[in-house]
C-alpha cells in the first residue's frame, strides 16, 4: 500500500513487484501513435502515466523456437498487469482514479482509418495507448529504427505495461539522445519480409507475418493471386493452419522476433552475449 502519493513511493512500490524499470509521463504530454490516443482519452482529469517495463530473458530470446520466447513474453506481460491492478487500487486508495492499461491484449480492431474513414488495406489492431511512445515519454528510452522501444540496458527486449492515473506525479524527463547505432541496418537486413526499409516501417506485412507466418500478405488485385495462393500451398502442406490458429488465439503464439534477435543495443545483451563469437 502505498501510504503517501509520490513519484518516488509509486515507483518503489513498483520496482518491489519485480519490476525492471518504471518512469512517470505527464499526461499532456505524451508522444502519441497513430490513430492518436492521448490519455485524457482514456480519463478525462488524468494528470500522470506511468509505465513500466520487464525485461525479456535473453535465453528466450536466443532460443531456436519462437514459441519459447512466446512463453516468457506471456509471463511477462501477466507480472505487468498483475503489479498495475495492485498498485493502481494503492492509488486508488489514496483518493485518485487509477486505470491500468494492459502490457497485452486486448486491443482496438480497426477496418477503417477512425482519422478519416477510409478503409485500411488490412485490418489494424491498435492499442488504447502507444505505450511504447509513452515509454519514451516517460524517459524510459527512444523509439529504434526498427519501430521498437529501445532502453539503454535491454535494447528492445522489454514489455511494457502502464497506468493512467489522476494522481499529480512529478514527471521524469526525455532522454535526448537516439539509441540506434550510427549506421547500423541490422534490424532491416533480418526483416523477412521488407517491412524495415530506409527508415520506414509497414506495418502490414509486418503484422501478417509476424501474427500468421504467411510471408506474402492477400493480394489486392487479381494479378498476385497466382503467387498468393502457392504461397498458401506451401504453408499447407508444412503446416496445419487451423491447429495452428487454435494455439495462436489461446497461446497467443508470434511468429517473428527477428528484428528484435539481431539489434545490438543493451548493456545486458552486451555482458551475456558479446563473449560468444558471432554475435
Amino acid at each position: 500500500m502505498i501510504d503517501d502519493i509520490s513519484a518516488r513511493r509509486v515507483k518503489d512500490m513498483i520496482l518491489s513487484e519485480g519490476i525492471d524499470m518504471v518512469g512517470i509521463a505527464d499526461a499532456d504530454s505524451l508522444l502519441l501513435g497513430y490513430p492518436p490516443r492521448p490519455a485524457r482519452a482514456l480519463m478525462p482529469e488524468a494528470r500522470s502515466v506511468i509505465v513500466m517495463a520487464v525485461a525479456h530473458s535473453l535465453g528466450a530470446v536466443q532460443a531456436p523456437d519462437i514459441r519459447l520466447w512466446t512463453r516468457n513474453k506471456m509471463q511477462a506481460s501477466r507480472l505487468l498487469d498483475r503489479t498495475a491492478e495492485k498498485v493502481g487500487r494503492s492509488i486508488e486508495g489514496q483518493g485518485f482514479l487509477a486505470l491500468p492499461i494492459s502490457a497485452d491484449k486486448p486491443v482496438e480492431i480497426f477496418k477503417r482509418d477512425p482519422e478519416t474513414g477510409r478503409r485500411f488495406p488490412y485490418t489494424r489492431v491498435v492499442g488504447h495507448l502507444s505505450l511504447k511512445h509513452a515509454a519514451v515519454s516517460a524517459g524510459l528510452g527512444r523509439m529504434g529504427r526498427s519501430n521498437l522501444l529501445l532502453t539503454e540496458e535491454f535494447g528492445p527486449h522489454q514489455r511494457i505495461g502502464g497506468i493512467v492515473t489522476e494522481a499529480p506525479l512529478e514527471p521524469d524527463a526525455p532522454r535526448e539522445h537516439a539509441l540506434c547505432e550510427p549506421g547500423c541496418r541490422r534490424c532491416e537486413d533480418a526483416c523477412p519480409v521488407g517491412a524495415l526499409k530506409d527508415g520506414r516501417y509497414d506495418v502490414d506485412p509486418c503484422f501478417v507475418y509476424w501474427s500468421q507466418g504467411l510471408e506474402r500478405m492477400r493480394p489486392r488485385r487479381i494479378g498476385g493471386l497466382p503467387r498468393y495462393l502457392n504461397m498458401l500451398y506451401r504453408n499447407l502442406k508444412s503446416r496445419d493452419l487451423l491447429v495452428e490458429t487454435g494455439q495462436i488465439f489461446i497461446t497467443d503464439v508470434d511468429f517473428c522476433i527477428e528484428c528484435m534477435k539481431a539489434c545490438p543495443v543493451g548493456s545486458r545483451r552486451r555482458e551475456l552475449l558479446g563473449r560468444v563469437p558471432g554475435r
